[in-house]
């Protein structure tokens, strides 16, 4: 990150100004708009479009350059690996740092585990498939599981306690939170090294809370302006942001179309990833690329246990028992409750 102060026309009063407005290097600087930079910072418009033309030729990333530039740039970037050899090839090598990507699907599809999963593999070290980074987690389902985390982090050879402290997760019920978190977010990522941002989930609050095509506008004008601030703080910091996104059946003539996503073209057109998840017979998820500018479409079926998710059922079979006795070791129960009998069911309703 590049200092405030390098930027040309920014003094210790503008950068004071700048720093209580969050905008606290030149690269959060060269991503913002001037108008709204006005209003949070009281500086003239005349300052605001300066700083930010300035800023943006001081990081030099926002101008014209050859694909070789471009191409070389995206060589020397590591990506972040999902651990799976087989998904990580088929990606190229991995998510793309500053990348968006969304999680869409029914329930139990796997939402919430691809993000446990992410959270810790980007805490591993480059050379690993990692970022060296830490976690931001905005948890609007209450979905955070450390337990979760401990098994990934102990598969993949990170101690579980240091991988639960680089996580920093915040509970949210209220979709007004999410912008007030948001915030926040650009200056966490470019000073405090999080090289992950997960909302899970992005739509559940707005579905709830705007309801009816009255409110429909303004649901997608507040998503849209999330999305926009991820699109910033990306570019301006190399974080990956992955948000998770609930489905809905959609009704055309007589005919019900199932698992839409929420959001229409305003999430549609938003992520650089998208995938669609869902769930089959015996621990399997399918997971389905469905957009990505450099990458075809493809579906891929994995398995899910404790440790995340593994290539195939002999991996998981090879790996999760020794995962388990660490979890059981260290006190975390990994047993599934005895099936009920009706001899169990009658024997209950008969206490009670």
């Amino acid at each position: 990150m590049t200092d405030l102060e390098a930027v040309p026309g920014v003094g210790p009063s503008v950068a004071k100004k700048l720093r209580q407005a969050l905008v606290t290097t030149a690269e959060l600087l060269a991503v913002q708009n001037p108008t709204d930079l006005r209003e949070k910072t009281a500086l003239g418009e005349g300052i605001c479009e300066k700083v930010v033309r300035a800023a943006r030729k001081e990081v030099g990333k926002f101008g014209f350059r050859s694909g070789l530039e471009i191409e070389q740039e995206l060589a020397s970037k590591p990506f972040l690996k999902t651990g799976l050899e087989q998904l990580d090839c088929t990606l190229m090598g991995g998510v793309e740092q500053g990348s968006i990507l969304e999680l869409y699907g029914p329930a139990r599809g796997g939402k919430t585990m691809w993000c446990s999963h992410l959270a810790v593999r980007v805490q591993l070290p480059i050379e690993q498939g990692g970022l060296e980074g830490r976690v931001l987690w905005l948890d609007t389902e209450k979905s955070f599981t450390p337990r979760t985390i401990r098994a990934i982090a102990h598969r993949f050879g990170l101690d579980p306690d240091i991988a639960l402290g680089n996580i920093s997760r915040a509970r949210v019920v209220l979709a007004a939170q999410i912008m007030e978190l948001f915030e926040t977010v650009p200056q966490m990522c470019a000073e405090n090294n999080y090289k992950l941002v997960i909302v899970d989930s992005l739509t559940s609050l707005f579905r709830a809370e705007y309801i009816g095509l009255d409110a429909l506008k303004t649901r997608q004008q507040e998503i849209n302006g999330i999305l926009n601030q991820m699109r910033r703080v990306a570019a301006a910091t190399d974080a990956v942001f992955a948000y998770t996104n609930q489905v809905m059946a959609g009704i055309g003539g007589y005919v019900s179309i199932p698992n839409l996503p929420v959001g229409g073209h305003i999430i549609s057109h938003a992520s650089d990833y998208r995938f669609y998840t869902r769930a089959k017979k015996g621990g399997v998820r399918v997971l389905e690329l469905q957009d990505n500018a450099g990458l075809p479409e493809f579906s891929m079926e994995l398995f899910v246990g404790w440790g995340g998710f593994f290539g195939s059922a002999e991996e998981r079979a090879e790996t999760e028992p020794e995962v388990k006795e660490f979890l059981e070791k260290n006190g975390y129960s990994t047993a599934l409750p005895e099936p009920k009998t009706e001899a169990t069911a009658e024997a209950e309703e008969e206490s009670e």
